[in-house]
C-alpha cells in the first residue's frame, strides 16, 4: 500500500508550515529532530526551532581532537540560536564543562532570554568566576530558572522577574547581603527557592522575605567562613509549607513561617531560633546532628502543637538523651520514626545509649501516639529497653514495627535475635490493640 504522506507523489508532511512542523518535532528526542534536517532541503531548519534546547559539551572531554570539537560545539550552537528566527523557547539548558565554551555562556545567555525563554538552566563546573548578564535578572518570561556555578551576579538597578516561580541557585556569587536581599524580593510569585552556598559568596545576614514562598531549601555545609563575622538567617516567609536546612555555619536564625508550614527537615546545625520559629510544623525530621546539637538548647524547647509525625537521626555523642524532652515538647505525636535505627551498627560497643525513663510519661504516649518505626535494630539491651518502655507507655499504640539491621550473623548471633524477639514479643503492653511486626532486612 502506498504511504498516505506522498499519495500521488506528493510529500505532504513537508508542505506543513513550520510552527506545526515544530510541534511534530517537540515529540522526539534532540538527536532524532536533528536527524531529520537531512531529509530535504525543506527540512534543514525546522528543528532549530523546537520549543527545548538542550547544549552540553561533556561529551568531548575524554575525546581526541579536544580544540576541534570544542570549536564544533561552540559553532553549533550558535547557529542554533541564530536560526531561531523569532520562535519562542519554553525551555533551555546551557551546560559547559569546558573553558572555552563556558566563556560563551554570557552570550547564550543574552540570545536565548531574547527568545522569551520560559525554563532556563545554565550550569558551569569550572572554580572560575563568570559573569551572567543583566538582561537575565529582568526577563518577563522567565517561569523556572537554575544557575550552577561560580557566576558573579551583576545586579542591574531595577531587578524584575515578574513570572519567576522556581529559583535555584548553587555555588552563585552575590557580592553583599543586600544584592541577594534585592534579588529574592523582586519575585512577587515565587514560590520554590533553593540556595546552595559554596566557599564564599560575599553574603554574612542571608535575608529571605518573600510572603509568596512555599518551599525552601538552604545548603550551606561548604560555605567557607571569612573573619569573626557573624552568620545569621533571616527569613519571613508567611505562606511557607516546606523548609529544608543542611548547615552548620550560622548562628542564628529568625524565622517567621506561619500555620501554613506542613514539613521541615533540618539538618546540620539546629538552633534555637530555627526551632521556634518552625513550631507550627506538622512533619518534622531531624538529622543525626542536628540532635547533636539540641544540647545547647534544652531544657528550653519550644512546644510543638501541631506535630504529629516526628524523624529522629542518631546522636552519636549522647544518644538518646534528650529523647524524653522531645516527647515532652510534642504532645500530640502520632507518628514516630526512628529513620537511622536507636545505635550506630558501625559502633555498637562504644555508643553511648544515655536512655533513662523520664519521671512523668511524655502526654504524646498517653493520648495520641500510635504508630513507632524502628530502623537498625541490633538487639542490644538498652535498645530493648527503650522498645519495652515505649510499648507499656504508649497507651493508643496501634503498630510498632522493627527493622532488623543484618541477617548475615553466626549461628549464635541469630539464637540471641530470636531470643530478644520472643522477649519483646512478651513484654507488657499499654495498648490492647498493639501489634508488633519484625522485618529481617539485609543489606
Amino acid at each position: 500500500m502506498e504511504d498516505s504522506s506522498t499519495a500521488n507523489g506528493e510529500d505532504w508532511i513537508s508542505r506543513l508550515p513550520d510552527s506545526l512542523l515544530c510541534h511534530i518535532l517537540s515529540f522526539l528526542s534532540p538527536k532524532e529532530a536533528v536527524g531529520t534536517s537531512i531529509l530535504s532541503k525543506r527540512w534543514e531548519n525546522p528543528w532549530t526551532c523546537v520549543p527545548s534546547l538542550y547544549f552540553c559539551d561533556t561529551f568531548m572531554t575524554d575525546c581526541g581532537n579536544y580544540m576541534n570539537k570544542v570549536n564544533c560545539f561552540i559553532d553549533y550552537v550558535n547557529w542554533v540560536l541564530a536560526h531561531r528566527d523569532g520562535f519562542a523557547i519554553e525551555k533551555c539548558n546551557l551546560s559547559c564543562y569546558t573553558l572555552h565554551a563556558s566563556a560563551h555562556l554570557y552570550s547564550w545567555t543574552c540570545a536565548v532570554i531574547a527568545c522569551m525563554v520560559q525554563e532556563l538552566t545554565i550550569k558551569s563546573e569550572l572554580f572560575r568566576v563568570g559573569q551572567l548578564p543583566w538582561c537575565l535578572l529582568t526577563c518577563k518570561t522567565l517561569v523556572v530558572l537554575k544557575i550552577h556555578g561560580r557566576f558573579v551576579l551583576n545586579f542591574p538597578t531595577l531587578i524584575c522577574l515578574p513570572r519567576l516561580k522556581f529559583l535555584y541557585l548553587n555555588s552563585v556569587i552575590y557580592g553583599d547581603d543586600a544584592s541577594m536581599q534585592k534579588l529574592f524580593s523582586s519575585c512577587p510569585v515565587l514560590e520554590d527557592l533553593v540556595i546552595k552556598r559554596h566557599d564564599w559568596d560575599g553574603v554574612r545576614i542571608m535575608n529571605i522575605s518573600v510572603p509568596s514562598l512555599k518551599r525552601l531549601s538552604i545548603f550551606s555545609s561548604s560555605l567557607r567562613r571569612i573573619g569573626n563575622y557573624e552568620y545569621k538567617v533571616v527569613i519571613n516567609t508567611p505562606n511557607l509549607e516546606y523548609l529544608e536546612t543542611d548547615d552548620y555555619m550560622y548562628e542564628d536564625y529568625s524565622v517567621n513561617s506561619s500555620p501554613s508550614l506542613v514539613e521541615a527537615c533540618i539538618q546540620g546545625t539546629c538552633v534555637f531560633g530555627l526551632l521556634d520559629g518552625i513550631s507550627q510544623v506538622k512533619l518534622l525530621a531531624l538529622s543525626g546532628d542536628a540532635m547533636q546539637s539540641l544540647h545547647n538548647i534544652v531544657p528550653i524547647l519550644p512546644t510543638f502543637h501541631n506535630l504529629t509525625h516526628l524523624k529522629l537521626g542518631i546522636d552519636d555523642n549522647v544518644g538518646w538523651e534528650l529523647l524524653p524532652n522531645i516527647l515532652q515538647s510534642s504532645p500530640n505525636l502520632k507518628v514516630l520514626n526512628f529513620k537511622e535505627g536507636l545505635v550506630k551498627p558501625f559502633n555498637k560497643g562504644t555508643f553511648q545509649f544515655s536512655w533513662n525513663p523520664p519521671r512523668c510519661v511524655p502526654n504524646c504516649l498517653l493520648l495520641h501516639l500510635k504508630t513507632i518505626e524502628i530502623h537498625n535494630f541490633l538487639g542490644t539491651p538498652d535498645e530493648v529497653k527503650l522498645v519495652k518502655y515505649l510499648l507499656w507507655h504508649a497507651k493508643v499504640l496501634v503498630l510498632m514495627t522493627i527493622y532488623w539491621y543484618d541477617l548475615m550473623m553466626d549461628s549464635e548471633s541469630l539464637t540471641a535475635m530470636v531470643k530478644t524477639k520472643v522477649d519483646m514479643s512478651k513484654s507488657p503492653r499499654g495498648s490492647n490493640t498493639c501489634r508488633l511486626i519484625f522485618h529481617d532486612l539485609m543489606y
